[in-house]
């Protein structure tokens, strides 16, 4: 084969891959919206989804009332329940309506700003589910993506959520992490004494998880864990963190759209 053939065939291989590319993203984005458009308009997936009626509007109303605020099902850190309180008066759809805002800002997140990429991970029905639901799982995992590109304020913001997404910070940062913990606590201020309520809420629940988990111990995943962490990459530090929550819910194992992000990522770097 003649040069000129050899390079006629190459790139000939080279537009069937990105053609298939292209199809596989553009695919993710219409398996997605399928899913959303069957599940609302079927009623199988309500609106406002069940964690924002069950637990959000609860503890901010709680809040607001002076009532209790960690009650089982609620055990996210004292500035989201001071969060929930500020907009629970809105009602379940305006707080369900904010976080579908949220969750398409951390899609593009994820994706850090790739379409492609972004259509790719769509293909994972979880994401579809997360975003019915009402939940922060999504959040989780920008923060823990945008945390391995430095910005690290919405990975402190989601520690006081859930605390294992602190085990993805890349040790370079942590100073500014801990500055950034300190400065969102203080809206906490006024409600000190919802700490020791939260701390009791996190140890029962780790006793006690509410509703079905991985059958995976939890100290098989830590050791798993730390061998990643070993590798100090980006996606592995990601996946520790993803598997290290104590009590793994099966909804949670959407945040290893994070990972697999950042993986793409690399392997796109390095084509």
């Amino acid at each position: 084969m003649r040069p000129d053939q050899a390079d006629a065939s190459l790139d000939a291989r080279r537009r069937v891959i990105d053609i298939l590319s292209l199809a596989g993203a553009v695919g993710g984005y219409a398996f997605t919206t399928v899913l959303l458009v069957q599940g609302f308009a079927s009623g199988q997936w309500p609106f406002p989804g069940g964690d924002v009626v069950d637990f959000y509007t609860p503890a901010g109303d709680a809040l607001r009332s002076g009532g209790q605020v960690y009650f089982p099902g609620f055990f996210y850190g004292p500035p989201w329940a001071i969060a929930f309180g500020a907009v629970s008066w809105l009602g379940p759809g305006a707080i369900h309506a904010i976080i579908l805002i949220l969750d398409a800002v951390a899609l593009w997140t994820i994706a850090w700003g790739n379409w492609r990429r972004l259509g790719y991970l769509l293909w994972f029905p979880l994401i579809a589910f997360e975003i019915a639901a009402g939940q922060l799982n999504l959040l989780v995992a920008a923060a823990i993506v945008a945390a391995q590109h430095g910005i690290t304020w919405p990975l402190a913001a989601m520690t006081l959520a859930k605390v294992w997404p602190a085990v993805a910070l890349p040790p370079r940062h942590w100073r500014r992490f801990v500055v950034e913990i300190a400065v969102i606590c203080l809206v906490t201020l006024p409600w000190l004494s919802l700490w020791p309520q939260w701390v009791a809420a996190l140890i029962e629940t780790s006793s006690n998880p509410l509703g079905p988990v991985i059958p995976i111990p939890w100290i098989a995943r830590a050791a798993v864990a730390v061998v990643l962490l070993f590798f100090q990459r980006s996606w592995t530090r990601a996946l520790a963190a993803a598997i290290l929550s104590p009590g793994l819910y099966w909804g949670q194992l959407v945040v290893l759209v994070a990972p697999l992000s950042l993986w793409l990522a690399r392997r796109e770097a390095l084509d």
